[in-house]
């Protein structure tokens, strides 16, 4: 099965009495998400439009909601709800059904969290530390919670990056009494909040509460409120997954066409939104530092590679919500099988590459 197909029954999991809705104490509509058509180039001369995979792409249709549990016990192995002692198939993101089927609660690895006098919220999966699980499915679910009026208490993972704890900040939810998740245990809850952003169904959406939590980011930043039109390439680098054997001889060539070599991972997190903010174009492969198109300006162009063993659409929703046109070729990296991790095994097509990069710097607002 292709793996767009697989993808798509993930983020739209069975929906029954064990469901959330079934258990929820209550349930808030937080938006309804339209379907929309990917914001490409308004130019039909681009050439090899057939390798573009996301040419014709449209955003999926989902509701957000909010649902008040209680009763629940989250298994930190697998970021998943239990409830009467069975897991909750919707909270189960990209994790193996075989493993969700056979969860049950461990007495001797519970924690039972006290009760808390505001909102007590899951707000993460199981790649926490992931730069891109975080900014589409954690900083969502900040933004709703800081706007609650409430006293918030997060469920957070135990080790958490500097740009982690800056996104709190940003958000005035800096407090000592969220949890931190231990390795391999169960924490059981009389009340927990989940907010279905964290389980991966707005992935393929355009979600008008998501840009809006970005854009409160780069206020909050101060970033740029127009862009300067700076061209950025994200530069892979030495990342462990999905590694381009010659990547660095597109990158030196990307420099002589005025792009800067960005290795976002360097940057705390406001940096990041102002860099990003200044962009008028962002080239990259698919990989976490492409999130940061969240921090673009409208208007701004967007060039995705995107690996034929791993067809994800995440960033032509990711651009589409935030109004960027954006434009994405296929490079075929020779892995045997579909897969988010494996290397390429052949180079970049670079001489390809470039040609388009050319086509789509023409069509760049004159400085």
């Amino acid at each position: 099965m292709p793996l767009l197909s697989r993808l798509k029954r993930l983020f739209t999991p069975p929906a029954g009495a064990s469901g959330l809705a079934g258990i929820g104490r209550s349930t808030t509509v937080l938006e309804t998400c339209p379907v929309r058509a990917v914001s490409a180039p308004c130019n039909p001369d681009l050439s090899h439009p057939e390798r573009n995979p996301f040419r014709d792409w449209k955003s999926m249709p989902v509701t957000v909601s909010q649902f008040t549990l209680r009763d629940v016990v989250l298994d930190q192995p697998l970021m998943t709800l239990l409830h009467a002692g069975h897991p909750i198939a919707e909270t189960a993101y990209v994790q193996d059904p075989e493993a969700v089927r056979h969860l049950r609660l461990r007495p001797a690895d519970v924690i039972r969290c006290a009760p808390f006098n505001g909102i007590t919220a899951s707000c993460v999966d199981h790649w926490a530390s992931n730069y891109y699980h975080w900014v589409a499915h954690t900083i969502p679910i900040l933004h709703v919670l800081s706007q609650a009026g409430r006293p918030v208490r997060l469920v957070l993972p135990e080790h958490m990056h500097p740009w982690q704890f800056e996104t709190l900040e940003l958000f005035g939810l800096t407090s000592a009494a969220h949890i931190r998740l231990q390795q391999g245990r169960q924490y059981a809850f009389k009340t927990l909040d989940y907010i279905t952003f964290v389980n991966g169904s707005t992935d393929f959406a355009v979600s008008d509460v998501s840009r809006d939590a970005y854009a409160r980011l780069r206020e909050a930043a101060k970033a740029a409120t127009k862009p300067a039109r700076r061209r950025l390439y994200i530069e892979r680098g030495s990342s462990a997954n999905r590694h381009v054997p010659n990547e660095a001889e597109l990158a030196d060539d990307l420099k002589k066409l005025g792009f800067e070599r960005i290795h976002p991972e360097t940057l705390s997190l406001s940096e990041q939104i102002r860099l990003f903010s200044d962009a008028g174009m962002v080239m990259g492969m698919l990989g976490a530092g492409m999130a940061n198109i969240a921090w673009c300006q409208p208007g701004t162009l967007v060039y995705e590679l995107v690996p034929s063993h791993h067809i994800n659409p995440c960033f032509a929703a990711m651009a589409t919500q935030g109004g960027l046109t954006y434009w994405a070729d296929v490079f075929e990296t020779g892995a045997a099988q579909e897969n988010h991790t494996d290397n390429a095994a052949i180079p970049l097509p670079v001489e390809d590459i470039l040609g388009r990069v050319r086509e789509l710097i023409a069509l760049l607002p004159a400085a």
